[in-house]
């Protein structure tokens, strides 16, 4: 069947709205709450302590670039998602009418909204309670905290705005390869539950997609080389550049392609999964 927007968008509407009405999402707010502890709190905290205003965008910076939020986050999206792709009763005659091709587009639209959406909370949140001013630059309660306590270098709230982010790159910069990145993080994470679902059903797509988050969180809490062949080391900017001098110890062009290539071999493992799926096979495993 050719390809038809106006299914296309019909099928990711219909899969927005029930993602978006669902009573789970109940978890976000307590993400919401982690968030606000863990990340929103001590930079205003250090700010106020510092005597100078934070700039808005800096908490979600640290938000997304913080260690245990980078476990929390994709999980909590990894829980949201759990029942997608649906294909059971009404949703496999959705499909048989709507064509293979169509359906799968129509996913794709769909995941595109929902991770827009839920980072774009994360974000709005993260300027809201900010109680930052505008500006384009990294605050001075940012780059120059350390130098008037060095005793607090080295701890966790120091840790979530490191060095390796204001003395390399400019906080524009920052700001929108932090979402472009956490954004194909969660995009690749959503494609591994679906391949692996279409072919092999359960919850089994949830569960490979909670694998590759902790191998990638695990390995990079420990500094193991393989930590690039996880998402999780690619979508935390600081990871690629030096402490001190300015130099990339792992080119970040290197991560945008470890992404773009990755996403686009599992858009075609959903398709080709999709292509050999049975209708009547699949109205009974579901």
């Amino acid at each position: 069947m050719r390809r038809n927007i106006k299914q296309i968008f019909s099928t990711a509407g219909t899969e927005y709205l029930g993602w978006i009405t669902d009573p789970r999402n109940i978890i976000l707010g307590v993400l919401l709450m982690f968030v606000k502890f863990l990340a929103i709190d001590p930079l205003a905290a250090r700010a106020e302590k510092f005597g100078e205003r934070l700039v808005i965008f800096e908490p979600f910076v640290a938000l997304a670039n913080s260690g245990m939020l980078t476990l929390f986050i994709p999980l909590v999206f990894l829980v949201l998602l759990s029942d997608y792709p649906k294909l059971h009763g009404y949703s496999m005659l959705y499909i048989y009418r709507s064509g293979k091709r169509n359906w799968l587009s129509g996913q794709l639209v769909f995941l595109v909204m929902a991770i827009l959406t839920y980072l774009g909370i994360l974000f709005s949140l993260s300027i809201l309670l900010s109680g930052g001013q505008m500006g384009s630059n990294w605050s001075d309660a940012v780059t120059k905290y350390a130098a008037r306590f060095p005793e607090e270098a080295y701890n966790f709230d120091s840790m979530l705005l490191p060095s390796n982010l204001y003395n390399q790159i400019p906080m524009i910069a920052a700001v929108l390869q932090t979402f472009v990145l956490m954004f194909a993080y969660l995009f690749l994470l959503a494609l591994i539950i679906y391949v692996v679902k279409i072919l092999l059903g359960g919850s089994l797509g949830l569960v490979a997609g909670l694998a590759v988050v902790i191998l990638g969180v695990v390995t990079t809490s420990l500094s193991w080389n393989i930590m690039w062949m996880f998402p999780t080391a690619n979508s935390i900017i600081w990871l690629h550049y030096d402490a001190i001098l300015s130099k990339q110890v792992y080119p970040i062009w290197c991560s945008f392609a470890y992404f773009a290539v990755s996403v686009l071999i599992l858009i075609v493992l959903n398709w080709l999964a999709l292509k050999k799926l049975g209708f009547t096979e699949a109205s009974e495993l579901w």
